[in-house]
């Protein structure tokens, strides 16, 4: 169905942005930053590029994904160009490099373990990262939003039968219209 991987990136960036509300830490000094950069030769832990036009530059990446409550802090959180962060999406990062770059992917993980070795990260529980009050009003923002999204993903469909209606119409009276000699 046309639409389907827009709507599926809509689920995504909408529940992910819903977490950070509730996730603690989202934010980083430029400092820790720079310094997770440097360590990482400023470059793609995934692809190894350096941030390019085409590749929309380098961004931090969480091991841990926002999406599981995972934090922006030193342990957690990586160089990834952007055209590798939106490919991993939702996926663990180890199958994410073994699957896309198997060649090197080995390497990497060796690489990121050593810099976890360095930066020990435990997540913070679900649970521990927001009362009960502020669990029960973020449970009814995804219902909300699930909700939502059926009544868009029902329009998209209604938009699209219209269409496919409209230019059946079109081209039967096109056929029937007589042709003009020459």
């Amino acid at each position: 169905m046309a639409g389907t991987s827009y709507f599926g990136r809509m689920q995504y960036n909408v529940a992910r942005g819903l977490r950070e509300i509730v996730a603690p830490r989202q934010t980083m000094p430029n400092a820790e930053w720079a310094r997770i950069e440097q360590e990482f030769g400023d470059s793609c832990i995934f692809c190894g590029q350096m941030g390019t036009k085409e590749n929309r530059g380098i961004v931090p990446d969480h091991l841990v994904r926002v999406t599981r409550f995972g934090e922006l802090v030193m342990g957690n959180t990586v160089p990834a160009c952007q055209t590798c962060n939106d490919a991993r999406r939702d996926k663990d990062w180890r199958p994410f490099l073994r699957e896309r770059f198997p060649g090197d992917a080995e390497a990497q993980i060796a690489r990121v373990e050593h810099y976890l070795a360095q930066h020990p990260y435990h997540p913070m529980r679900p649970e521990d990262a927001r009362s009960e009050q502020e669990f029960r009003e973020y449970t009814a923002l995804l219902a909300e939003w699930s909700s939502m999204l059926e009544k868009a993903r029902r329009l998209r469909s209604a938009v699209e039968q219209r269409r496919k209606q409209h230019e059946h119409t079109a081209n039967t009276a096109l056929r029937t219209l007589p042709k003009r000699r020459r």
